[in-house]
């Protein structure tokens, strides 16, 4: 803990112990620390004893066998390293303000992250000023909050839509290739395929099971054709007609594969100009440059240890509520929209509280209008994925997300319980979506989780 220098004074003298400053005495009196006379001439003109007296320094040298040398108690005191940028400076100085172990994690981690993605696309906003920013539900939620705190005078759009709310509108207009592509990778039976796509599923296919990992297009086209017609889907289209999305607008989402752009400019036959926050290896095969581009790692794919928390990101930034499921619609005017059922969860309010007094803070200080560079605002979070503190893993390793179905972040058994049950230890090791952590929570040594990860996945 570093405590500034009138904190410690006070605090001295409120114990009954003189301070003095050395480096002033040294130049009042012409000696040096380390050979400990500086400090018995000070003992001689004040008259103090060397027990009266209680000396802090920076220097074991100097300082502490110095002071030693005249028979007075020392403390060392490293100075702390000097912030490595303004960010880091204006974060070190604002952290002891916040109000919680959440607050704390959002304003330090996630809170340059969204400023710095948000200052980069107003940049895109300023330089296309007649293209409006669309931020996806649920993703860009907090990111949507954060642009409005620091643009407030801007409009944008908030378009809660998933690739299960717009399944129908596929399936209804017999486009069997993108219907797939809306589908989570994993193996599904009949009937929740059909549940998916917001239709019902013929009884006899209804326990057949999928694997759209690796899918069977032929097998699943033939499917497809058997189910009916989804009521669901014109609701989809009304949904989106009232948006009013145009040609060229940007579409913000928090990135990968860039498939909900995909299924949006099918359903609207128009373009829309993506922005994303990262990127894997399939968006340069489905878009051209100018059609899509990502913030992180200069617009290439991003590295191991980014998707090694990429879904517990998604889960701190993303609205906490449930998945878009779809649409009510009454004569074609959008009643509400549907969602799943998800119970709030106080962590990510907190940890989301923070991030918002990151971007009012930044907003309202002297660095407001300075640029985060991409690679420094996500280095806060890369430490974290790869070596949490006790701290993080404790607030964060018990939050499930949303991944094909509901899964733990980092949430072990004892270890005790692995050494007689090793076949759970995997099956737990494979759902977790944060293994980095899972390993440090199930394991709790000194070693190298996030490395050792890493080399595995080689």
């Amino acid at each position: 803990m570093y405590l500034p220098q009138t904190q410690i004074d006070a605090m001295l003298r409120r114990c009954g112990y003189p301070c003095f400053d050395g480096g002033f005495v040294s130049c009042t009196y012409g000696v040096q620390k380390r050979s400990g006379r500086l400090f018995k001439r000070f003992l001689q003109e004040t008259g103090l004893t060397a027990r009266q007296l209680l000396f802090i320094g920076d220097s074991w040298r100097a300082d502490v066998a110095g002071a030693a040398l005249a028979g007075i108690t020392a403390w060392h005191l490293p100075t702390p390293p000097a912030p490595a940028d303004d960010a880091a400076a204006f974060v070190e100085n604002r952290l002891p303000q916040q109000r919680s172990d959440g607050e704390s994690l959002g304003f330090s981690v996630l809170g340059p992250l969204a400023a710095a993605f948000c200052q980069w696309l107003h940049a895109h906003r300023a330089a296309r000023p007649e293209a409006r920013l669309y931020f996806l539900a649920r993703d860009m939620y907090l990111m949507r909050d954060v642009y409005h705190t620091l643009y407030p005078q801007e409009e944008t759009g908030y378009l809660q839509v998933s690739r299960r709310s717009l399944a129908p509108a596929f399936l209804a207009a017999g486009d069997w290739a993108t219907v797939l592509a809306a589908l989570p990778r994993q193996t599904l039976t009949g009937a929740q395929i059909a549940e998916y796509c917001g239709t019902t599923c013929p009884p006899e296919l209804a326990h057949r099971q999928f694997d759209l990992k690796q899918p069977d297009r032929e097998v699943l086209h033939a499917f497809f054709r058997q189910l009916p017609r989804p009521d669901a889907a014109d609701a989809v289209t009304a949904y989106l007609s009232a948006q009013g999305i145009r040609p060229g607008d940007f579409l913000v989402d928090i990135g990968s594969g860039g498939t909900t752009q995909l299924l949006l400019e099918q359903l609207l036959q128009f373009p829309l100009h993506g922005l994303q926050l990262s990127a894997d290896d399939r968006l340069r095969t489905r878009f051209a440059p100018d059609q899509t581009e990502v913030f992180l790692f200069d617009g290439k794919p991003a590295p191991r240890l980014y998707w090694a928390g990429q879904p517990m990101l998604e889960r701190l930034l993303s609205q906490d509520v449930g998945a878009t499921l779809g649409y009510c619609a009454e004569k074609g005017d959008i009643v509400r929209v549907r969602t799943a059922r998800q119970p709030a969860e106080p962590r990510i309010a907190q940890i989301q509280s923070g991030v918002r007094r990151f971007a009012a803070a930044w907003r309202d200080s002297v660095l407001n209008g300075q640029p985060i560079p991409p690679q420094r605002a996500i280095a806060p979070f890369l430490r974290l994925v790869e070596s949490p503190t006790a701290l993080q893993l404790n607030m964060l390793g018990d939050l499930t997300v949303e991944d094909g179905g509901t899964y733990p972040l980092a949430a072990p058994q004892h270890t005790a319980h692995y050494l007689i049950h090793p076949r759970q230890a995997r099956r737990d090791f494979a759902e977790a979506r944060w293994k980095i952590g899972f390993l440090q929570r199930a394991v709790p040594l000194p070693l190298p989780y996030g490395k050792l990860y890493l080399k595995l996945k080689k």
